[in-house]
């Protein structure tokens, strides 16, 4: 699982000094007044790394939407499973190549790119 969190507080004094510590699956922070939170506010999270607690600017906010859904660049992100769905689902997309349903690739990355990471494989 990949876990964004958006704060939407001007004062990050709100927010208690541990609040994230230990989360292992935070992987991105976009805050005002970032850098006020680095302190052990996020210690122990071993995904954010030295860049994951940025600004809130419009990049960044794009840049947490973004990870939200699957993207060929952040294929080595998901979970096992869910990279073994999506390995599943092109070699379904390749077998039927040539067919009555066959469809180009870049449209099953379209198709792929429009399914929140955490939607990968679940039954609907």
């Amino acid at each position: 699982w990949l876990v964004v969190v958006r704060l939407l507080s001007r004062d990050p004094s709100y927010i208690s000094p541990d609040a994230f510590a230990g989360c292992n699956q935070l992987s991105l922070v976009v805050a005002p007044q970032a850098t006020k939170l680095v302190g052990t506010t996020f210690q122990g999270c071993p995904l954010l790394g030295g860049a994951g607690v940025v600004e809130d600017t419009a990049t960044n906010r794009r840049r947490a939407v973004d990870l939200q859904y699957w993207r060929v660049r952040t294929h080595q992100q998901c979970s096992a499973p869910h990279r073994r769905w999506v390995r599943t689902v092109l070699l379904v997309a390749n077998r039927l190549r040539g067919g009555a349903l066959s469809l180009p690739r870049e449209m099953w990355y379209t198709i792929l790119e429009s399914i929140r990471r955490w939607e990968l494989g679940r039954a609907q």
